[in-house]
């Protein structure tokens, strides 16, 4: 597959990357990104090289999240499915 070279900005530095990803998601992914890091730098004032590594735990925090909401909300869809299958 073909590579793409891409620019991203995070926290105003501009960073390139060599990617077979869609452009435009990885742009989209880039701003989801750099807002989070925006929002963990004013919300902890935390130091530059604290930011990047706070930034990926509250990142992963939303992933857990998601995860387990998924998992909820998959057992919830078995549950209503097996009701429907006894009445």
């Amino acid at each position: 597959m073909k590579k793409n070279k891409v620019f991203i900005h995070l926290m105003g530095r501009e960073y390139a990357l060599l990617t077979d990803q869609d452009v435009a998601q990885v742009q989209r992914l880039a701003r989801y990104v750099d807002r989070k890091m925006r929002e963990v730098s004013i919300t902890t004032r935390a130091g530059e090289g604290m930011v990047p590594m706070l930034t990926a735990m509250t990142l992963a925090g939303e992933l857990f999240s998601a995860q387990d909401e998924n998992v909820r909300l998959k057992r919830e869809i078995a549950s209503l499915k097996s009701e429907q299958k006894a009445e």
